[in-house]
């Protein structure tokens, strides 16, 4: 009752009925986006932003979906997501029979009420057949942006093209033409805790895409049985604590009309990590990588990950999950056909449940894959592969 007559004596201060006071706030406005991703994990990261925000994501085209969301969900995703790398406002998604469609769509964005007054750039990326290039596809929209903007306010925006405060992506596939703002600046995908470098680094979407593949839950025994930095483990405990992967992570959207960073750090702030004790095991024979390991975990500050010395071609495995990056690229095939061979039979004469592996070699692993997903890595075109030995 107390609380009641305070909001009622409230409203007589205020001149407002009390009906006003009681109502709920407005709910955010629902707009499209998109989220850039690794290529060919697509329906990974759709599943995650549907477990994390409710969101019914389709691919857009590679590394790229679509879905519908709103300012608490990009707020949310900016501290919660660990398989998205940008989140994207879209302003256009129309279809265009010429270059100069692109320039009358991006007119009709509203531009001056979608973008601050500050410098601003344009990415162009174009796949089909067209008889211009990408590089024309970001001239039009930028001079679209600025006869639009400088029409509504009398202002002309600055451009940066090289470290913009507003970036632009503007997308041409086919005869589809879309064009968002990106909410992020950097990537999410960068990890504080990658203090020691591995020579051929693992990103850590990568890494926590493989363990979703793998269906990996806080409470199963996970080992990485060739761990190298520990990518792997490391981005395993962070997600069964529920720990945010990057907590001083700046967004860019924060710059821009509609969105605020403080309720964007207040919710961020109220986030709470899980009362978790994984069973996390990361094993590398080279003393090496053992010691970055354990410096990438100590910045991570997981403690449960423990990092032993252990030889993939001996070791026993007995685990729920089996999620590592297997060694390529540098040691000739027949290395590799022995290491994969011994890898194999620890497998399969062990205790595993699951085992997901990456490689760009998949045909030197003696294992049926009951499931594969064909990724970029880096120049190299790999495999993540699945097996249940």
């Amino acid at each position: 009752m107390c609380s009641l007559r305070n909001k009622f004596f409230g409203s007589l201060f205020t001149g407002l009925p009390l009906a006003a006071l009681l109502k709920p706030p407005p709910v955010p406005p629902v707009v499209e986006l998109l989220a850039t991703t690794n290529g060919g994990l697509e329906t990974i990261a759709a599943d995650e932003l549907d477990n994390l925000v409710g969101a019914d994501a389709d691919r857009h085209h590679r590394g790229v979906v679509a879905f519908s969301g709103n300012q608490d969900d990009v707020y949310d995703l900016h501290y919660r997501s660990r398989t998205c790398h940008r989140i994207m406002e879209v302003l256009v998604d129309a279809p265009v029979a010429e270059l100069e469609d692109v320039y009358d769509r991006t007119r009709e964005a509203d531009i001056a009420t979608n973008l601050p007054f500050a410098d601003f750039g344009v990415v162009g990326t174009r796949h089909g057949n067209h008889d211009f290039t990408s590089v024309d596809v970001a001239e039009r929209v930028g001079q679209a942006v600025i006869d639009d903007y400088r029409e509504s306010t009398g202002d002309r925006l600055p451009v940066d093209l090289d470290d913009p405060t507003v970036r632009l992506e503007a997308y041409l596939y086919d005869d589809r033409f879309t064009l968002a703002i990106d909410l992020s600046g950097e990537s999410l995908h960068k990890r504080p805790y990658r203090v020691c470098e591995h020579d051929a680094p693992l990103r850590s979407t990568f890494a926590y895409s493989m363990l979703r593949i793998a269906g990996y839950e806080a409470d199963d025994r996970l080992i990485d049985p060739m761990a190298g930095s520990a990518t792997i483990p490391i981005e395993a405990a962070l997600a069964a604590t529920d720990r945010v992967p990057y907590p001083g992570f700046e967004p860019a959207f924060d710059a821009l009309p509609r969105y605020d960073g403080e309720t964007f750090e207040e919710r961020r702030a109220a986030h709470e990590p899980v009362d978790a004790d994984p069973n996390i095991e990361a094993r590398e024979i080279r003393a090496r990588w053992r010691r970055c390991g354990r410096v990438n975990r100590d910045a991570a500050g997981v403690e449960c990950v423990d990092i032993i010395e252990a030889d993939a071609r001996e070791a026993t495995l007995d685990a729920d999950c089996v999620v590592t990056n297997l060694p390529f690229g540098i040691r000739v095939s027949e290395d590799l056909r022995e290491l994969y061979s011994a890898f194999a039979d620890r497998l399969r004469e062990g205790s595993v449940d699951r085992c997901v592996a990456l490689t760009t070699k998949p045909e030197l692993v003696p294992l049926e894959p009951v499931e594969q997903y064909d990724v970029p890595y880096g120049r190299l075109e790999a495999t993540i592969a699945v097996y249940e030995p």
